[in-house]
């Protein structure tokens, strides 16, 4: 006689893969439940003073002007990083939304409120916001100055490519212009 799974394993299983799936950002069920023209997404960072990560710090975010709009709350994980996924309709661009950090232990609360901008009309791209609660760590405040870098470096090495093929044109064209007065 053959034994076959029970149905409360798979059920366990495919729960706990589920919430796997919703952590490592591809698209949960909670996601699905709204076309993208009604959701409106804010991430982030929460950092200490230091600019450290703060891990499980509660984040609320809130439109402040539709309050029938159900705010949403959040837990950073290890990396500081939240995401939030508010139910807006087009009525409600330019609304400001409130994040609100707290981790109790820390001693920490602050609050940021920034605008959802957003073209009503576009009805297919992702509508969302950044918002990092704390101090950016330097190397993410001079990303900018590393973009020019690369940019110089790529200029300086495309220089130098072109560089070798036209002295190697020139080379192959004089090459054949004494060819020609050989004959």
């Amino acid at each position: 006689m053959q034994r076959r799974p029970s149905r409360n394993l798979a059920a366990v299983f495919l729960t706990l893969g589920g919430l796997y799936v919703g952590e490592i950002g591809v698209p949960s069920v909670a996601n699905a439940l709204h076309e993208p023209d009604h959701r409106f997404t804010v991430s982030g960072y929460v950092r200490n003073k230091e600019g450290k990560p703060i891990g499980d710090a509660r984040v609320h975010v809130r439109d402040l002007r539709d309050h029938k709009i159900e705010g949403v709350t959040t837990y950073t994980n290890g990396a500081g990083y939240y995401k939030a996924v508010l139910h807006l309709h087009n009525d409600n661009a330019g609304d400001t939304i409130q994040v609100t950090a707290v981790e109790e232990k820390l001693g920490i609360e602050e609050v940021k409120a920034v605008r959802a901008e957003f073209n009503p009309s576009d009805l297919k791209s992702d509508r969302q916001v950044t918002v990092n609660i704390g101090p950016v760590p330097e190397r993410e405040a001079s990303a900018g100055a590393e973009y020019w870098q690369y940019l110089a470096g790529g200029a300086l090495i495309a220089g130098a490519i072109g560089a070798v093929v036209w002295s190697r044109h020139r080379k192959a064209k004089a090459k054949a212009k004494r060819r020609g007065k050989k004959r």
